[in-house]
């Protein structure tokens, strides 16, 4: 995945770009020089942070970059070959992360642990400076619990960064323990958070429909679980839009006027908060009135 302002030298090179015209580039600031990488300003600082130190983004972060929908997670994960740059001597170090949002590049303010990947090659696959999307899907499913790396998975479906068929080309080169879970992914998840909840309900072997249609025909549920629990999963952080909120609302109402009870879970409740969330969830599937129909 190619980044605004950051330019490998062996792309300029098949591009055509003579010699003479980077020097003069170098003469007048219009760039700068972190061999094999030429910079603008236009470069992500925390991109140009990595590159210091040698490594691109992967994993969580690369998945991020890519535009996929990523939970929070600690540290910044980070691919190197195996070969060309020994462990000890990023032992210790920080960077700043650095996340896809809205379609912009952002850099957090808070430098992290790295998080390293290493995987069997003796140079890099490619000149660009973030791995491309199977690359980064892989470091995720052997790096991430497999619910987590399901998110990735899901949302890259969803937002066509990837058909089934290139999904399923990627878990057929990954241990059967994780190609196992990872294969009843779905593309019809719109969120993380959905996920994240489906997911866990499923191992749990309760009976949940994803997408469902509303009784009018025309829009969808996140979650049905059983015949009347629908559970509507927040996909942001902040909510910050009156009329998503109001939306929502209406959602909520129209479905409880017709006999389903609707719980509504936010971000905070989903990756802040799951352990406390996943008791109160098991206490209400316990009494089983998800089973019942629903009651008009």
């Amino acid at each position: 995945m190619r980044i605004k302002g950051v330019q490998h030298r062996r792309r300029l090179r098949v591009e055509g770009v003579d010699q003479a015209v980077v020097r003069r580039w170098l003469r007048n600031g219009a760039v700068t020089s972190l061999q094999p990488w030429y910079l603008t300003a236009e470069a992500p600082p925390g991109i140009i942070g990595l590159l210091q130190l040698g490594v691109r983004p992967t994993c969580l972060d690369g998945a991020s970059l890519h535009g996929l929908w990523t939970p929070p997670s600690p540290g910044t994960h980070v691919f190197r070959p195996r070969l060309l740059r020994a462990e000890a001597e990023l032992t210790g170090a920080r960077a700043l992360p650095v996340r896809g949002r809205d379609g912009k590049i952002i850099t957090l303010s808070e430098e992290q642990d790295l998080v390293l990947h290493a995987p069997a090659l003796r140079s890099w696959p490619s000149d660009d400076p973030v791995p491309d999307l199977d690359l980064v899907l892989t470091h995720a499913a052997l790096c991430l619990p497999v619910a987590t790396s399901a998110v990735l998975f899901e949302s890259a479906l969803h937002r066509r960064r990837l058909t089934r068929h290139e999904a399923d080309r990627i878990l057929a080169t990954l241990p059967l323990r994780i190609r196992r879970p990872l294969s009843r992914i779905r593309a019809d998840a719109e969120s993380g958070t959905e996920t994240t909840v489906r997911w866990w309900m499923e191992s749990r072997q309760f009976p949940v429909t994803p997408q469902a249609l509303f009784p009018d025909g025309r829009r969808r549920m996140d979650l049905l679980v059983g015949r009347s629990w629908v559970i509507e999963c927040d996909s942001r952080e902040h909510h910050d839009d009156p009329l998503s909120y109001a939306e929502d609302r209406a959602r909520d109402l129209y479905l409880t006027a017709r006999g389903y009870r609707v719980t509504r879970l936010s971000w905070e409740q989903v990756f802040l908060c799951w352990e406390e969330t996943k008791e109160m969830l098991l206490a209400i599937l316990r009494r089983g009135e998800h089973l019942e129909a629903p009651r008009r």
